[in-house]
């Protein structure tokens, strides 16, 4: 326990993100209930290799976690280990996880908006109150610029500018995305209907977070989900696509891929570590072009029946 709290001091140091130091020290607490249940363990020395592979095991005989969801659990212990090698509790000889690999995932096609969708959820979106352009320009936000809901919430006053947005992204890793006409027009439309429904608050009653609710409090990643799915189903989306925020994180990228933007300068717009993460979204662009390939293709085409 005492070394998973200096974990969490150092995560803290390091300005990681309350949400994901809390999943941290959830992932971990589990895992120390199974080796002292298990294998009587409570020192971290006692554990081994093989108590690491007996912990994935039983998360996999569970029968309710993804491989991707057992490969969180995974990364977290690794982190944790490498930040006692770094620490020298252990010496990395000691280190139970470096011959541990991740499982193998499974590789879904995701199906996303396509534009007449995306203009149709949109022009669903009424411009009559403070909620409705509140709620246009945060669905235009998402689809234009392809960020993360965690990463809009997360927006303060003092990041928007005319021409940038300063995102704090993953692992603390701040980057700038545009501000395009579209979004320019409709930031100016929310920003004067802001300060107009806000105007009989004192400064300190407001949170200094750029997306308010009706209480002048920061916007929940809850509630932006509500916002895109009402919208979604009043456009009459497609029922393969699940109208989740990431959703309109995949659309963005395959509409940068199509109008050709490369893999570098889209992963550094997405805000991802390695252009490989950013490769992923070519699965269902691909999937697309190959089918539309096998269309004009069709041998049967140019029979007569």
């Amino acid at each position: 326990m005492e070394l998973i709290d200096d974990f969490e001091l150092n995560q803290q140091v390091q300005e990681r993100k309350k949400e994901y130091i809390a999943l941290c020290r959830y992932r971990l607490n589990r895992w120390k209930d199974y080796m002292e249940e298990q294998f009587n363990i409570t020192e971290i020395e006692g554990v081994k290799t093989i108590h690491i592979k007996r912990y994935i095991r039983f998360c996999q005989e569970l029968g309710k976690e993804k491989a991707i969801t057992i490969n969180g659990s995974i990364a977290t212990l690794r982190v944790f280990f490498n930040d006692l090698v770094e620490e020298e509790f252990l010496d990395e000889t000691d280190n139970p996880m470096r011959r541990i690999k991740n499982l193998k995932e499974e590789r879904k096609i995701i199906h996303t908006f396509n534009d007449e969708e995306v203009k149709r959820i949109l022009r669903d979106v009424k411009e009559y109150t403070y909620s409705n352009v509140r709620d246009k320009l945060i669905l235009i936000i998402l689809f234009d610029t392809g960020i993360r809901v965690s990463e809009l919430c997360d927006i303060k006053v003092q990041d928007v500018t005319s021409k940038h947005i300063v995102i704090h992204g993953k692992g603390s890793k701040q980057r700038l995305i545009y501000v395009s006409r579209i979004m320019r027009r409709y930031m100016r439309k929310y920003e004067a209907l802001k300060k107009l429904r806000f105007k009989n608050k004192h400064p300190e009653e407001i949170a200094d977070y750029y997306f308010l609710d009706q209480s002048a409090e920061r916007l929940s990643r809850s509630r932006i989900n509500k916002i895109l799915k009402e919208h979604c189903k009043n456009a009459g989306v497609r029922k393969e696509v699940r109208c989740s925020p990431h959703d309109c994180r995949h659309y963005f990228a395959h509409k940068q891929l199509r109008n050709g933007t490369d893999i570098y300068s889209l992963s550094r717009l997405m805000g991802h570590y390695d252009t490989q993460i950013t490769s992923n979204y070519l699965r269902g662009l691909e999937e697309e072009t190959i089918l539309q390939i096998g269309r004009i293709k069709s041998p049967l085409n140019k029979v007569r029946l």
